[in-house]
């Protein structure tokens, strides 16, 4: 059963809202900046799949094949265990097509994915092990796709947990897995026109989500 595109948005808003509202102090109080963190990021982008039309043929899918990203972090924290952040990750691909293109062996090369989200997070600590925190983090923002000669940017939002190990006060190491949709809306048009082998444009069908799986490890330094 699809869910209208409205309400998505309606419930991911909801949830953001959650995440912060889980984030503040259990009291009023002074907000106040008390450190500031930057994390490298490595990790795999996976799945992904939206209905296209070539110029003057039938509806086909296509699908996002897996590829490694990267990307960087930056935040600051209110609190002990609160933190906001700035992310950007890229990932470069290729489109695969299901039939009749599938026979064919038909892909679109290089299409290069790069996301800017800011970043809700909130930890707990693990008592059972020295220096370890779970996390669970909410985040907002959008997506750019882009071919050879063309590309779009659309909203995107987000859902993840993990866990941070601190090696000292200033060091950790953070792995997290994370559900990155991506709003596809049906007024993309024009993509990627003359980069496949049957010529013509891609042109996206029907609003939908791009659903993506994103995992990911890096250092996190703390100052």
């Amino acid at each position: 059963m699809r869910i209208p595109l409205e309400r998505l948005r309606r419930i991911s808003c909801c949830l953001i809202v959650a995440v912060l509202a889980a984030a503040a102090p259990a009291r009023a109080q002074y907000v106040q900046i008390q450190s500031f963190e930057v994390a490298p990021i490595i990790g795999a982008r996976l799945g992904g799949t939206f209905d296209i039309q070539p110029e003057g043929s039938a509806p086909i899918e296509a699908a996002w094949k897996d590829a490694t990203s990267y990307g960087f972090s930056a935040g600051v924290r209110f609190d002990d265990f609160s933190l906001i952040e700035f992310r950007w990750t890229r990932a470069t691909s290729t489109l695969r097509f299901g039939p009749p293109l599938a026979v064919l062996g038909t892909a679109l090369g290089e299409v290069t994915l790069n996301q800017f989200h800011a970043d809700f997070t909130r930890e707990f600590v693990v008592r059972e092990v020295k220096g370890l925190r779970t996390f669970f983090t909410g985040s907002l923002g959008a997506t750019h796709l882009g071919a050879a000669q063309d590309g779009f940017s659309r909203f995107s939002f987000g859902f993840g947990a993990g866990l941070k190990q601190f090696l000292g006060s200033r060091l950790a190491i953070r792995a997290e897995a994370e559900w990155l949709p991506i709003l596809v809306e049906p007024s993309v048009s024009g993509f990627a026109c003359g980069t496949i082998q049957f010529g013509g444009c891609l042109v996206v069908l029907n609003g939908e989500l791009v659903q993506q799986f994103h995992f990911s490890i890096g250092p996190v330094i703390r100052f």
